[in-house]
């Protein structure tokens, strides 16, 4: 036989008990509401990186051949972005990018203050690189001029992400 919630909150006796279930009901409840609004966050971050990886996927139908795509990149870019607080890079910056003996593209900015690796899928440029400390990834779309274009993200970042846009010099 089951016993109704309000006919064994009765029997429990003093009113001493009903505050301490209130109290445990309570935070159960608000330790809900935060795990639910972390996971909705959580979800959007991966939602909003999922977008540039279905990028590169879509792209990689269009494939050029690697003695193409990587050689053309090779060379010095200007580097303008923002941060991913959204404030714009103060001044341009110099990347270098050449061929490792690997077949991997290495990317210098600033004569190797930030150093990266990067392959390509297509016409996007995949970029893993530490900045600040911290692992970056970069996706940058290359365009017919020469010039790429993308977003990256940095770890414990919070989902937030920064743009680059780079010229060749």
């Amino acid at each position: 036989m089951k016993i109704p919630f309000v006919t064994y909150v009765a029997r429990l006796g003093p009113r001493k008990h009903v505050g301490a279930i209130a109290a445990a009901l309570l935070t159960a409840v608000a330790i809900g509401g935060w795990v639910i609004s972390t996971m909705l966050v959580t979800t959007a971050v991966a939602v909003e990186e999922l977008s540039a990886f279905e990028l590169m996927r879509k792209n990689d139908v269009k494939k050029l051949p690697l003695e193409e795509s990587k050689p053309s990149l090779i060379g010095s870019y200007a580097v303008t972005g923002t941060d991913p607080d959204g404030k714009p890079y103060v001044g341009a910056s110099i990347l270098d990018i050449a061929l490792s003996p690997s077949g991997a593209l290495e990317l210098e900015w600033d004569n190797g203050k930030q150093v990266g690796i990067g392959e390509v899928f297509g016409d996007v440029l995949a970029v893993a690189c530490l900045t600040k400390g911290r692992t970056a990834i970069l996706i940058m779309k290359i365009h017919s001029d020469g010039s790429l274009s993308g977003k990256w993200s940095r770890r414990k970042d919070r989902g937030y992400m920064g743009t680059e846009t780079w010229k060749k010099t």
